[in-house]
């Protein structure tokens, strides 16, 4: 019982000290309070409700912005904001969504998935994120896997979606939103998006539970098949929050830059975050560096969340050009998804400043450690030492513990984390030892308590901050008639961190080239699992078992 009092002394005394270093107690009005009181009995308690509480105490306040390829800017305050949630709610019940119901989202980085996620926040349904590079073939298995009973699809990815739906033999109502081009026609399968929320109501719906819904990340696995990451919408309320307020001095008036895919966890991480005390979010739908560069100055951005990757390219951006932008209001950028290179740390911290933060997490267990800028200069590598609310262990094969300076499989617990993986015991069981989750990374330890990853366990690649798993490409190219054996391998990339290769054993009296394997992986497969280069060999190295030495391949 003391030990639970001290905890939650301490969480307080955070709390109240993020409440006054973030300006959010300057920011309330007493006349809040009792609008607010009479919504948020229909908003179960969890990332909702700040949204709701925002939207009544500072409803003219600019909430997202987002910015199109085209050149076009779109921005709802958060009154527009809430009001268009609740639309997009009773859309979603009138198309017969039942609590903990799936909904397939299929769109860009913009305002309209955002409304999509908080939409089903209310309603107590299951975000089902599937990323708008993968193809039909792809698309098809996560239909089937997570049974959604309703779609939303930008129309530049309909064409796709129309085909995966064919093949799941999926007929649920689709709902195509109009940022893209040739939207669907209104039929009984297609409903544009304005036609779906003109003339519903603005309130929230009646209160259905957190923990009826949730969302689901489809994270492939060594098996080759996409593994469904699910938790609730209570869950996505990280523990680890209030220590990123206080360290990185989150505030009300940030303005955030997404720029990494909202389809993913991290991103939406962040903005859950920035929701929370009521900052701006702007969405940007590529990433360019120089036009990243403008948007910041342009839109005085405080803050954003990037993958390694994105961090390597801005710094590489010339000097002469760097200058023509001003990027003094960014106050601190966070690292994730991959990991961090220790040159791409210095060369950024270089060009602007000693800013960048590093976290380590994974889609399953959330956001588990954190490093700062000063952890770059003073320990190389680090990503930091467990934030609020997580245990780590450093496991050997044996499942026991290393001491400190050895490696071992690290495994994470905290309240955030997946029960498991969506219909798939096996996978979940063994990836769960005693309430802890591996990912399958191997790590070491200091004296000092920072950690530090080594390898991976398994043969996960790492692209651009995207995970890709090898056995899915090599199963598809080994259906091509002149392949008679493939390993795919993960090779250091100046600009991706690693970038696929695949070493392929021609079958006897055929021929292939380079050009031929490349494509015949992007008519089939998203263009990021694509293979950058192939080599021929006449034989893969094999040990007495039979099974590839892809320790041998990576070091050809």
């Amino acid at each position: 019982m003391l030990q639970r009092l001290r905890k939650a002394t301490r969480g307080a005394a955070l709390a109240a000290r993020v409440m006054r270093t973030s300006g959010l107690l300057g920011a309330l009005r007493p006349t809040t309070w009792p609008g607010f009181a009479r919504q948020a009995r229909r908003v179960p308690v969890g990332p909702g409700l700040a949204v709701m509480f925002h939207a009544h105490n500072t409803p003219a306040k600019e909430c997202l912005v987002e910015l199109r390829a085209d050149g076009s800017r779109r921005s709802l305050s958060w009154g527009e904001f809430e009001a268009s949630i609740n639309q997009l709610a009773h859309a979603l019940l009138a198309r017969g969504l039942a609590p903990g119901a799936g909904v397939a989202i299929m769109l860009p980085n913009g305002i309209d998935y955002l409304i999509v996620q908080q939409a089903l926040v209310r309603v107590g349904g299951v975000a089902v994120q599937i990323g708008y590079r993968l193809k039909a073939g792809e698309i098809t298995y996560i239909l089937g896997n997570a049974e959604p009973a309703v779609t939303v699809v930008d129309a530049a990815y309909a064409a796709v979606m129309d085909e995966a739906r064919a093949q799941a033999g999926t007929t649920t109502p689709v709902i195509v939103t109009s940022t893209g081009t040739g939207a669907a026609g209104v039929d009984a399968a297609h409903t544009r998006w304005d036609e779906a929320l003109a003339g519903q109501p603005t309130t929230a719906p009646a209160q259905r539970g957190p923990d009826q819904g949730g969302v689901i990340v489809y994270t492939s696995g060594t098996t080759g098949k996409p593994k469904g990451a699910k938790r609730s919408w209570r869950q996505t309320g990280y523990d680890s929050i209030g220590d990123m307020f206080a360290q990185c001095g989150f505030r009300t008036d940030d303005r955030h830059l997404v720029v990494c895919p909202l389809y993913h966890s991290a991103a939406p991480a962040f903005v859950a975050m920035m929701m929370a005390l009521g900052a701006t979010c702007v969405l940007l739908e590529h990433f360019e560096p120089e036009a990243v560069l403008a948007t910041i100055a342009r839109e005085r951005i405080t803050c954003s969340m990037m993958v390694p990757t994105m961090l390597g390219r801005l710094a590489a951006v010339p000097p002469e050009v760097r200058r023509r932008h001003d990027t003094s209001s960014l106050r601190w950028v966070m690292s994730g998804a991959a990991p961090l290179p220790t040159e791409t740390a210095r060369r950024f911290q270089d060009q602007f400043g000693p800013i960048l933060w590093n976290f380590y997490g994974a889609t399953e267990t959330g956001l588990v450690t954190m490093a700062g800028p000063a952890d770059h200069v003073a320990r190389p590598g680090t990503i930091g030492r467990p934030m609020r609310g997580n245990e780590i262990v450093l496991l050997d094969e044996a499942g026991r513990p290393v001491a400190d300076g050895e490696i071992g499989e690290l495994y994470a617990r905290n309240s955030t984390m997946i029960s498991g993986y969506h219909r798939n015991h096996e996978a979940t069981s063994s990836s769960m030892k005693d309430g802890f989750f591996s990912v399958g990374d191997l790590g070491r330890r200091d004296a000092d308590g920072y950690y530090y990853l080594e390898s991976r366990k398994h043969d996960m690649v790492i692209s651009g901050g995207v995970n890709i798993y090898p056995r899915e490409i090599e199963d598809h190219l080994m259906t091509h008639p002149a392949v008679l054996d493939v390993a795919v391998v993960g090779v250091p990339d100046p600009d991706w961190g690693e970038s696929l290769r695949a070493y392929v054993v021609v079958r006897p009296g055929q021929a292939l080239a380079e050009a031929e394997v490349v494509d015949f992986c992007r008519a089939h497969l998203a263009d990021y699992k694509r293979p950058r280069s192939v080599h021929f060999l006449p034989e893969l190295p094999r040990n007495p078992t039979g099974k590839i030495l892809k320790r041998e391949l990576r070091a050809l």
